[in-house]
């Protein structure tokens, strides 16, 4: 029969425990850090920066019987930071005045989730041919990774009306902002 000492017993005793303690510890900060968060899904969300450039055409169509009342179509590409090689389609009303009304919109990521909301905005002409403008997005929802994100990206538009018709125009979108999920 091999004895063990006394303090030997201990040693392994204190180890077991403070490895038990350890692990406690770990579990209850994961538990805390999932219950903290402010969103409904009890997850705690962290804000992603998004920037970039985008570029594509905007498309006119007519809604009314006066020159003026058009919705403006958005269809753009480009690379956004936390997206990937994004495309994002806008709606909205241009006004008399030079605001943007009905504003909305959809990011969708290169791996297909999408982020969606609205926005309200303005524009007016710099040149004969040229529009500059800016909007507010508010991130209303999203799906995949996205489902319940919130945040706001401030945009930048140059409208160049480049199409004698006047059927569409080419856009240069610059977004600058914060998503969180």
């Amino acid at each position: 029969m091999k004895l063990v000492k006394y303090s030997d017993r201990m040693a392994g005793f204190v180890k077991g425990s403070m490895a038990f303690l350890l692990s406690a510890l770990v579990l209850v900060l994961a538990s805390v850090a999932t219950a903290a968060g402010p969103d409904s899904h009890g997850v705690m969300t962290v804000p992603r920066l998004i920037t970039g450039v985008m570029d594509g055409r905007f498309t006119f169509e007519q809604w009314g019987t006066e020159w003026w009342e058009i919705d403006t179509l958005g269809d753009v590409e480009g690379a956004l930071r936390h997206l990937g090689l994004a495309h994002m389609y806008t709606r909205h009303t241009p006004n008399l005045d030079g605001t943007l009304s009905n504003g909305e919109f959809a990011i969708v990521a290169a791996n297909g989730d999408e982020i969606r909301g609205t926005y309200t905005g303005s524009g007016e002409y710099i040149s004969e041919s040229e529009v500059l403008g800016t909007a507010t997005f508010l991130i209303e929802e999203g799906t995949g990774r996205f489902d319940g994100a919130s945040g706001t990206i401030n945009a930048a538009f140059l409208e160049t009306l480049d199409d004698p018709t006047w059927a569409s125009a080419q856009v240069a979108w610059t977004l600058a902002g914060m998503v969180s999920y």
